[in-house]
């Protein structure tokens, strides 16, 4: 009967990512790996034939896990979409609630990657790029959907709107890595949550 070599997979797939939040990419060797693993050279390129091999898996698990929280915070907010500022506005606390429970800097593989892109091949950046598209497609269709009930207190362009609370993200991710404090997302995404709930005000008439 053979091995399941999924706990060997997910083994390599969770210490590689641990070295490349804390050395870059470039800067993660296999040997490295091996080490952190405690796994042959043989068994890791069972699983993985090369370095962009890895690379690849990283990304893909990393963005499955991410739009997985998205489409989840989407259907515990389903039942407000009578009401989408209202909906808007729980779809973010979601997020404030999970990510107040976080202590050490979260550290975000897009931003990883996307310092040193060369490093990568085009369909692994690609991911990245899928990935964000998929948060500006959702988020442009829950704030659509404010707009059809509600005026706005300022001028706003739709698509840079709809990308901002992905910026807000990465931005709170890298400050709160700078500061090498407690994580600082969950303060940032309540400030983004009161800009929408002053943002958007009921039609009059």
């Amino acid at each position: 009967m053979p091995r399941d070599g999924k706990p060997t997979r997910d083994k390599i797939l969770a210490e590689s990512k641990a070295l490349v939040f804390e050395y870059g990419f470039s800067g993660t060797s296999i040997d490295q790996i091996l080490e952190r693993t405690g796994i042959t050279k043989g068994a890791f390129f069972y699983h993985f034939k090369t370095k962009n091999a890895l690379a690849k898996a990283l990304i893909d698990v990393f963005a499955e896990e991410d739009i997985h929280h998205m489409n989840l915070a989407l259907e515990k907010t389903a039942a407000l979409r009578e009401d989408p500022k209202v909906r808007l506005l729980q779809f973010i606390q979601e997020f404030i609630d999970m990510m107040s429970g976080q202590g050490e800097p979260y550290s975000c593989l897009y931003a990883s990657y996307l310092y040193e892109p060369q490093q990568f091949d085009k369909e692994t950046l690609d991911t990245i790029r899928d990935t964000i598209l998929t948060w500006r497609t959702t988020m442009n269709k829950l704030i659509t959907e404010v707009l059809e009930k509600y005026d706005t207190t300022s001028q706003v362009d739709l698509k840079s709107l709809s990308d901002h609370t992905f910026v807000i993200f990465e931005g709170a991710f890298i400050v709160s890595k700078a500061l090498a404090g407690r994580d600082q997302t969950a303060d940032h995404l309540t400030h983004l949550k009161n800009y929408f709930d002053i943002l958007f005000t009921p039609k009059q008439g």
